[in-house]
Order: structure tokens, then C-alpha cells, then sequence
């Protein structure tokens, strides 16, 4: 067997596993102009649907590479999701109804499936020169000199090592790259065993809405996919059906007529799944050099459709930093914060799914009477308007927030607006060239963005001193900056973002507050820059606007 071997590094950045979680990794490393390299043992993307659902967070960060408006162009917008109790109807949990909500571009649910996720990132990563090894299998990895050493077996059969300064694991639920760590994946395995089936169906229900069925036998939900008449039905096995190897289209059908409490008639069968749902987490998301993301940190149930959502997550979290930390635009120590920041939602996410779904599948005979009592009522008043919006916050995942990370700070009291840490709040220019516009436009790409807010009573001689030294402090560091001045006469964004003075906040590239400060005090900014980036004095400052729009602080 070859095998060859290197004795410097290869690439910075070794990504193990080609999935959402690993194409957005390796995305944002070559949008942060990194070096990587990105395998999977596969020999393409996946052609499954797999994970089905797409929410508001992860369009915004899909916003941010420039593909949500194609994701949102090729999937379909869930209108609603419908209750029915013993085949009886309960209530509608409505999705668009919400459609002029603006704390998001993106106020709704977005079927917009597993494959169609990875030839969206997979088609970016091409854009930005980008590949991936495929039939490229990880063999081992062991820590080296200052980084990685990972062996892996090439299409040809012949094995390299690769040197790499840090590795990335995305690859599953099966990560050996976790095994490697010897980490414990701490959890549990649900009792009851489910199916999956990709099916076309023929009834009078909309196939634009979700449809969940309560029964005592079981549950069974039904949501809407790319074709016509298309769903994915996702139920409990029933006893007559248990141990056995494939499930097959009379099977579905038997199924819905004894125990769906639904008339519906199945057309077609494209492929049918059992399984057990696994809820665990990694004890650690990074041992020295090499981090978890995604499937490899956390497996969640079903619930909610978190589990691919909170993958791509990870790694914009991470990418970002890492590119900094590779091309030595910020300190080493900003990469502690990726388990600091995703290990807490992580475990959130995964108490949340866990017991909405363990109510699901429960099967003695007390959960089963307090399921089929309580989870309608439940519904009908989450179904309301004033609790609807904060149903769709809270799934969406757009409460994501990290204040208690080592890589933000803020500066002077804070009443009103986003603390740092916290997601930076959408709103629309009023006045002014950017009238109309939203703010999220100017936060794209994987840039840091000073926002200078003017406050509704500043004094413009000082604002605009406060402005230049800004620039000329931003200047001195590495990492890429662009300054945005927010006018007075933006009310809305003023009030949103608590800027009742002039203010400073500094957004990071996945849209997060970095900074900030309840003043515009150059001081504290600095000791925030020096604490995460490292000096390049060698960047310039880019006058590509009047003074009234925005300036560019660019390598």
C-alpha cells in the first residue's frame, strides 16, 4: 500500500465530512480566505431527503454567503402546521400569517431538504474556488508538532497524511473523529421505534401545511415536500409491524387506516426507513487542535427540525473564527469561545426537542391520557397571535445568544437594545440614501461591521471625530472591517438598538453583537480589539462613500 508523507503543514484547516454542517465549514473558510481541505468518504452529496426543515436563523446566515434567496426560491414557505386529535380536527398553528413580522426577512418555516442543502453549499463553495475530496475516507489522526496529522485512504486506494494545523469534524453521529478524542457521547435512545416514508398521497388536506395526528395508538406527522401531492411522513411503528426489516407501501397504508384516524390514500412509496432517535451530546466540542460541529457534537429528536439547523450553526460559528485564527487576523485564544457559545445552546436545543418528542412517543397509559388532554389545549393557545410570535422565535432558533461568552464585551449601562453577545436586531433605514433598505443588507459577507449610531442629540463636530479615530483604529488590525454610520433620523433602528445616545456596536460575521458601547468612547473599543485581533498596520483605510454613507476598512 502507498502511502505518502509529509513533514509540513498541508492546509490549515482538515475538514472531516461533507454534510450541511461541513460544506457551510468550509464555506466560510474560504470566504475568510483560509487554507483547507474538506473530504468525505462519500462519492457525492447525499441524494436523500433526510433533514427537511430550514428556519429563520439559518436563512439569515444562508443571507450572509449570498444563497438564501435561492433556498427560499426552491423550497416551499410551510403555511401551517395542523393538529388533529383521534382524527378530529384541534387547531392550526398558522406560519405566514406572521409574514409581515420584520424582526427577521425570513418570518417562516422553509421545507428546503437535505439534498438540496448540500448542492446549495456545495454549489457556493465552487464560486469561491472550493472543493471537496470525495470517496476520501479518514483513517486516524494523532496530534503532531504545532497541529494534526490525519491519514487518509484516497479514492485510489493509496493513503496520505495529511498535516493540518487544525481538524474539523463533521462527520456524524458515528464521528471518528470524536472516537478518536475518546470522548463520551452522553445520552440516551429512544424506546419507541419510528418510520420514515417519502410518500405521495391522495386526500382533501392542503399540501401546503404540516399535519400532526394524535392517537392513543401512536402519533403521526405529515409535512409537505418539493412535488406534487409529496409528503414525509414521520409515525409510531405500530405492534403489528415491529421487528420487521422494510416497510412497504400496503404497510403505510395499513397504517394510516387503523391508526393515522386520517382518510388519505397512498399513491406512491419512493422509500421507507425504521430507526431509533438517539438524543446525545459530546462531553466536549474541541480537544487542542480539533473540534466537533454538528452531528458529531449532538444528535437530537426530530422535534422541531433543529437538528441540521443547529450543524450549519456550528460551523458559521466556528468558520469564522478559525479563518481569523488561520491567516493570523486574530488571536488563537478567540477560538475558546466556539465551546463556550455552542456547547450551552447546543444543550438547550437538546432539553427542548427532547421533551416535546418524548411526549410524542410516550406509551404507558398516564402519558397517553395526558397527551391526548393537554397537547390540544396546549396548541390552541400557542396558536394565538400573542403567543404565536414567540412560538416561531423560539424554533426558528432567532433567541440564539452568547452573552455570557469570552469573546464579546460591552462598555456603559445598557437599558434598551441588544446586549453583547445577543443576535443584532433587523430594522429598515427611514431616511437618508439606504431609505427603505434593511440593516441586515449592510451586515452581509464574513466581515466584523462598526455601527455608529448618532443618537437623536449629538454634537457633529465630536461624532465626526469619534467616526475618523474609529477608522483609524480599525485600521491597525488585522481582521476586515467595514463602518456603517446609522443617521439620527433612523428612529426605528435607534430604538431597536437601544441607541438613545451615540453608540458604538460592533457585528460580528454570523450577526451577533461583539461590542458594544452606550457611548462612543474610542478607549474601550480599543481594549476589545486588542484582547481578539492582532496588529497589521499594513491595512489601509478605503474612502468609497460621501461622509454621510460608509467607509470600508479592508486588507
Amino acid at each position: 500500500m502507498n502511502k505518502t508523507k509529509t513533514n509540513r503543514r498541508d492546509t490549515d484547516v482538515l475538514v472531516i465530512g461533507a454534510g450541511p454542517t461541513g460544506l457551510m465549514m468550509a464555506n466560510m473558510l474560504a470566504r475568510g480566505e483560509a487554507k483547507f481541505r474538506i473530504v468525505d468518504s462519500k462519492n457525492g452529496p447525499t441524494k436523500q431527503t433526510r433533514a427537511l426543515v430550514v428556519h429563520a436563523k439559518t436563512l439569515e446566515l444562508f443571507d450572509k454567503i449570498g444563497v438564501a434567496g435561492r433556498a427560499v426560491e426552491e423550497g416551499r414557505k410551510l403555511g401551517a402546521a395542523e393538529l388533529f386529535r383521534e382524527g378530529r380536527y384541534v387547531g392550526k398553528l398558522s406560519f405566514l400569517d406572521d409574514d409581515k413580522d420584520d424582526r427577521t426577512p425570513y418570518p417562516f418555516v422553509l421545507i428546503y431538504e437535505q439534498s438540496q442543502n448540500e448542492r446549495l453549499l456545495l454549489d457556493a463553495l465552487g464560486k469561491v474556488g472550493g472543493r471537496v475530496e470525495w470517496n476520501t475516507e479518514l483513517l486516524n489522526i494523532e496530534p503532531s508538532d504545532g497541529g494534526v496529522s490525519a491519514t487518509v485512504r484516497r479514492p485510489d486506494g493509496s493513503e496520505e497524511t495529511i498535516e493540518a494545523g487544525w481538524v474539523v469534524g463533521a462527520d456524524g453521529a458515528s464521528s471518528l473523529v470524536r472516537h478518536s478524542l475518546s470522548l463520551g457521547f452522553e445520552g440516551d435512545t429512544y424506546e419507541q421505534t419510528l418510520f420514515l416514508a417519502d410518500i405521495e398521497l391522495e386526500w382533501s388536506l392542503d399540501e401546503r401545511r404540516a399535519y400532526i395526528t394524535m392517537t392513543r395508538q401512536g402519533f403521526y406527522a405529515f409535512f409537505p415536500m418539493p412535488g406534487e401531492n409529496r409528503f414525509r411522513l414521520v409515525g409510531s411503528v405500530p405492534e403489528e409491524l415491529e421487528g420487521k426489516e422494510e416497510i412497504t407501501a400496503r404497510d403505510v397504508q395499513s397504517v394510516l387506516d387503523n391508526h393515522s384516524g386520517l382518510q388519505a390514500s397512498v399513491t406512491n412509496v419512493r422509500w421507507t426507513s425504521t430507526y431509533r432517535i438517539h438524543r446525545r451530546m459530546a462531553e466536549r466540542f474541541r480537544v487542542g487542535r480539533v473540534f466537533l460541529v454538528g452531528d458529531s457534537a449532538h444528535v437530537h429528536s426530530p422535534a422541531g427540525g433543529q437538528g441540521m439547523n443547529t450543524g450549519i450553526g456550528d460551523a458559521y460559528n466556528l468558520g469564522w473564527k478559525l479563518a481569523l485564527a488561520a491567516r493570523a487576523r486574530a488571536h488563537e485564544s478567540l477560538l475558546d469561545s466556539y465551546e463556550a457559545e455552542r456547547m450551552p445552546f447546543a444543550r438547550a436545543i437538546l432539553g427542548g426537542s427532547d421533551r416535546g418528542f418524548s411526549l410524542q412517543v410516550a406509551t404507558t397509559p398516564a402519558t397517553q391520557r395526558l397527551k391526548i388532554l393537554a397537547v390540544p389545549k396546549l396548541f390552541k393557545l400557542i396558536s394565538r397571535p400573542p403567543l404565536r410570535g414567540r412560538v416561531f422565535w423560539l424554533i426558528s432558533q432567532l433567541w440564539t445568544g452568547y452573552r455570557d461568552s469570552p469573546a464579546v464585551a460591552q462598555f456603559g449601562p445598557a437599558k434598551k437594545g441588544p446586549k453583547a453577545g445577543e443576535r443584532a436586531p433587523h430594522g429598515f433605514f427611514e431616511v437618508g440614501p439606504e431609505a427603505s433598505k434593511s440593516i441586515f443588507e449592510k451586515l452581509r459577507g464574513p466581515d466584523h461591521h462598526l455601527l455608529v449610531f448618532e443618537g437623536p442629540r449629538s454634537d457633529p463636530d465630536r461624532l465626526e471625530a469619534t467616526y475618523e479615530e474609529a477608522k483609524r483604529v480599525l485600521d491597525r488590525y488585522g481582521a476586515p472591517f467595514v463602518v456603517h454610520r446609522v443617521p439620527a433620523g433612523n428612529k426605528e433602528l435607534h430604538e431597536r438598538y437601544g441607541a438613545r445616545r451615540p453608540s458604538l456596536f460592533l457585528i460580528r460575521p454570523d450577526g451577533h453583537v461583539a461590542y458594544r458601547d452606550a457611548a462612543t468612547d474610542i478607549v474601550g473599543l480599543k481594549m476589545y480589539l486588542n484582547r481578539v485581533f492582532t496588529r497589521s498596520p499594513s491595512h489601509t483605510v478605503q474612502n468609497v462613500y460621501p461622509r454621510d454613507a460608509e467607509n470600508v476598512v479592508s486588507a
